[in-house]
């Protein structure tokens, strides 16, 4: 699907938009958030690299049929 040059000008300055608009927040939401403790770092961590793992246990299965 190849959109014309408008709408994919278009869509940039939407996107770039968003952006510009989060930047703000997301400032404030480093300097106020709830601090994690080690401990929580720790258990997201393991919980991402589970997902990683089974997702590349997912892929090889797919490749080796």
């Amino acid at each position: 699907m190849d959109m014309p040059m408008w709408m994919k000008i278009t869509w940039a300055a939407i996107m770039l938009f968003f952006i510009i608009r989060m930047i703000p927040v997301a400032k404030d939401w480093l300097q106020n958030g709830p601090k994690g403790s080690s401990k929580e770092w720790m258990t997201s961590a393991m919980l991402l690299g589970g997902v990683v793992a089974f997702v590349g246990l997912l892929i090889m299965l797919v490749r080796s049929s």
